[in-house]
């Protein structure tokens, strides 16, 4: 069911209507329209009220075949040369179009035809470094002048042409590959990784010469990708920085304006400005992203978790809250990765706390959230026991002080002791250290704010002296600075102990 509706939602957004002028009692347009309008978010519920029979039945089965290949053939209907497009994006679609077209007069024996716009497309795929189609439109002009034509001299022209895009094509895999292999160990464990960091140096070794002598955008964007890597699978902030604003400068300078390394970079950057503290570069750069980034894209979600972010360290709840609700509302939220939208859950804690606590009002405060849930909902980060999961610690520890489960949190005291002990003594986790031992410091103190803050005051100076900007932690893990984290609890608590006094 998932890939008819995000099909069907992709036609919606182009104004694409398969069914137009159909029957009304077709099957077929009522299993569209049922999906289409969220009435069937199951195939179970769209079996049932079609045919009154389970979704493993063969009427059911042979419809939503039908559907599917419907669809289909409709997703050529969409138009690949819209103004929302960049210049790339338009030659994309133009170029894979004619090529098609290139095919079929071949199959249909009109060679001349299919020789002459075979030419100048090898122009084009070439431009914009189209790679492999430049390699297949070299090989089939390489067979129609050896073998159909016999012309020597542009037999041997095309053969060099395939050859160079040959080797193009070798060198931009091996990038692929090799990057591939380094975000699959890193993907769901966020804890700095400094074997991640040694093998990211190994395969810019192997990659940093061949991006001297091949300056396509696939190799130019995979390397680039490695080499930043190198900084942060080991959260070096600062050498990830420079990294980055050499890929921008790089793909700035193309005769296209090649986006998605664009918005690769400018994401990453982003990154570092908010954990270098650098507000105000870190907005020019969200700026940027939001200028380019087309809407429910992967990367447009990803943008997203940043400008949450960087709303979040700078102290703009109520922007949090709005950018939080519009995200998990959206659409194609539903077909983000599942890893991804666990991030978007701890998110969303974070943001129901701070907002809670501050009175600040809104779509997402409004909601039911519950504790409980939000544990179940986060498993995948709940092993990366020296990364993200400390995040979900942190959270659910203010979230039962805000509720005043007070008992809940003096049970999670010796748990959360021998958490600290086993899995954040390193460099990379000092901060987090310090702020989880102050917050043991409130259930240990009676949830007395005065002596809560007097038993916390060396953590807390131990915090201060280990700024956001040089501790080697991975940036998902410190959604807020644990220095206003801090405040807030105290506010709670002090807020918490007047109410009893009153009553």
């Amino acid at each position: 069911m998932q890939d008819l509706k995000e099909i069907i939602l992709l036609l919606i957004q182009h104004g694409i209507q398969p069914f137009k002028g159909a029957d009304s009692k077709s099957k077929l347009l009522a299993l569209w329209d049922g999906i289409a309008k969220g009435k069937f978010s199951t195939d179970e519920a769209a079996a049932k009220a079609l045919y009154d029979e389970s979704f493993e039945g063969s009427k059911y089965r042979k419809l939503k075949s039908d559907l599917r290949e419907r669809l289909l053939d409709a997703v050529l209907e969409i138009d690949g040369n819209q103004k929302s497009y960049s210049d790339y994006q338009r030659a994309y679609y133009e170029c894979h179009k004619q090529w098609t077209v290139v095919r079929i007069l071949t199959g249909q024996n009109a060679n001349a035809a299919a020789l002459s716009v075979a030419t100048r497309l090898l122009r084009q795929a070439e431009k914009y470094d189209f790679t492999l189609l430049a390699m297949d439109i070299a090989s089939y002009l390489r067979t129609q002048y050896g073998l159909r034509e016999s012309n020597d001299k542009k037999f041997r022209e095309a053969h060099e042409v395939f050859e160079r895009h040959r080797k193009t094509y070798d060198a931009e895999n091996l990038a692929e590959a090799l990057y591939t292999t380094l975000v699959v160990r890193y993907v769901n464990n966020r804890s700095a990784q400094s074997d991640v960091s040694r093998f990211a140096t190994e395969y810019w070794e192997q990659i940093s010469p061949l991006m001297e002598q091949h300056v396509t955008y696939k190799l130019q964007m995979y390397g680039y990708m490695i080499g930043l890597m190198r900084h942060t699978a080991a959260n070096d902030h600062a050498k990830a920085l420079l990294a980055c604003n050499e890929a921008i400068l790089f793909f700035r300078r193309r005769v296209y304006e090649p986006r998605v390394p664009l918005q690769i970079f400018y994401y990453q950057r982003l990154i570092c400005n908010i954990q270098l503290r650098q507000f105000e570069e870190g907005q020019a750069s969200a700026d940027y992203c939001l200028k380019i980034m087309q809407e429910g894209t992967f990367n447009w979600f990803k943008y997203r978790e940043l400008y949450l972010q960087l709303s979040l360290h700078t102290g703009e709840f109520g922007r949090a809250e709005e950018i939080l609700y519009e995200t998990l509302q959206h659409a194609r939220f539903e077909f983000l990765p599942e890893n991804v939208k666990e991030i978007w859950r701890i998110y969303e804690a974070f943001v129901h706390f701070v907002v809670s606590a501050g009175g600040v009002g809104g779509k997402v405060s409004k909601q039911k959230f519950k504790l409980a849930k939000f544990i179940n909902d986060t498993p995948i980060f709940s092993k990366d026991k020296s990364g993200i999961n400390i995040a979900i610690i942190v959270v659910k520890l203010l979230l039962m002080l805000q509720e005043r489960k007070f008992s809940q949190m003096l049970d999670e005291v010796e748990a959360v002791e021998q958490y600290c002990y086993r899995h954040l003594r390193g460099d990379n986790a000092q901060r987090s250290y310090y702020f989880l031992k102050m917050l043991l410091h409130i259930p240990t103190s009676g949830f007395d704010p005065v002596q809560s803050v007097a038993k916390a005051e060396r953590y807390l100076t131990k915090l201060k002296e280990t700024p956001l900007q040089v501790a080697n932690q991975t940036h998902e893990i410190e959604v807020i600075p644990y220095e206003i984290l801090w405040e807030i609890a105290i506010e709670s608590l002090s807020a918490a102990k007047k109410s009893a006094l009153a009553a």
